[in-house]
């Protein structure tokens, strides 16, 4: 074996110091991580349950505030831009009611460290702006299973996706379906111009099923929403100070499962609307307002698909582009309010059309589950 020289070795040092110099200093230079302000929660997803008399559709979530580990004593929180304030504990411990009954996406946000403290100490300021920005999410919303996937019937670029529901055992949804009909209409002088900001209300005598349209607009347009019942309806026109009513003893018999369209053109003198035409013409009209559940998948804006009504099992239908559902989009749910302004009724099963169905900032996104393999 050959000896090594002196000069040798102090080459072969040289290069390995060299080879590792760059570790040297990237380990000199690296920072210790900086802590950060977090809230934790034990439970953040809950599936969603109708309202129960004996309060059961609660359900209590628990967290903790840190700070680098260490506990904030005395933050305030908040879930939800309208919830309840939260104090922390001394431990950095809270605890918080969720309604089970509404279906929704809400941030747990710190909103003040006044006073608070990390073990006893005041909290410094770069603390309370990394402390601020903590928040995490409660999501309520019932679980969704896909139970199968198959080629649309007329484009092969589609996909059907079937999917339900799972509803627990005794528990009621409303999905969606009609909830009222529209009453709208204009009201005019009696020269037939329009008049801005009048009321219309209808209602039973004594008070009973009572409805209040929006103030007219500049065209004297109005509209409100309600559920007839097939009985003699009271008519009034507020402007102002002013009462319009019909001449005593003279109704409105409204149809049932209907919209109305009703023109009004108040007297020239006194304030007794005549209930002949031109001064009351009242026809049925198109379209209902519809209410409740129905989910929809969360994919890029411009998407087209279609989703089903869900039927009382909860079982619906989308259709939607192959590409994008190889994706593995998120699922939402939202309780939708809409005004449909066609003749057909929608019913359980029906297709609702390309982007009717659209989320909002506080519906939940979730991941749906398979179906078991049988």
């Amino acid at each position: 074996m050959k000896k090594l020289t002196k000069a040798r070795l102090s080459v072969l040092f040289f290069v390995a110091a060299m080879a590792l110099l760059p570790a040297i200093c990237s380990n000199a230079n690296a920072q210790p991580e900086s802590p950060q302000g977090r809230i934790e929660l034990e439970q953040g997803t809950f599936a969603a349950k109708s309202w129960q008399s004996d309060g059961s559709h609660l359900a209590l979530a628990k967290g903790k505030l840190t700070f680098g580990e260490r506990p904030v004593a005395n933050a305030l929180l908040q879930a939800g831009p309208q919830g309840r304030s939260i104090r922390t504990g001394e431990d950095g411990s809270f605890e918080l009611f969720v309604d089970r009954s509404l279906v929704a996406y809400k941030l747990v946000k710190v909103m003040s460290v006044d006073g608070a403290t990390i073990a006893g100490n005041t909290i410094r300021r770069e603390e309370a702006d990394s402390i601020l920005t903590a928040s995490s999410a409660i999501r309520v919303y019932h679980p969704i299973e896909v139970t199968r996937v198959e080629p649309a019937d007329s484009d092969a670029g589609r996909v059907k996706v079937h999917a339900r529901f799972k509803i627990e055992a005794g528990d009621k949804i409303s999905f969606f379906r009609i909830d009222k009909y529209r009453i709208s209409g204009q009201v005019a002088d009696a020269d037939g111009s329009p008049v801005k900001d009048a009321i219309v209300w209808i209602d039973r005598d004594l008070g009973e099923g009572f409805a209040k349209s929006t103030p007219t607009d500049r065209n004297g347009n109005y509209e409100m929403y309600y559920w007839p019942e097939e009985e003699e309806t009271n008519l009034t026109v507020i402007v102002g100070t002013r009462r319009y009513a019909l001449p005593e003893g003279k109704v409105i018999n409204l149809p049932r499962h209907t919209s109305v369209d009703i023109r009004i053109r108040l007297p020239k003198t006194g304030e007794v609307i005549d209930d002949k035409p031109p001064a009351l013409v009242c026809t049925t009209s198109v379209g209902a307002t519809y209410t409740g559940l129905l989910a929809g998948l969360d994919v890029p804006p411009g998407t087209a698909y279609s989703v089903t009504i869900p039927d009382r099992d909860g079982r619906f239908v989308l259709t939607v582009p192959k590409d994008e559902w190889e994706k593995r989009p998120l699922f939402f749910e939202t309780v939708l309010t809409k005004f449909v302004a066609q003749e057909k009724v929608l019913k359980a099963g029906d297709e609702l059309p390309d982007g009717f169905v659209q989320p909002v900032d506080h519906d939940p996104r979730f991941a749906a589950a398979a179906a078991p393999e049988h």
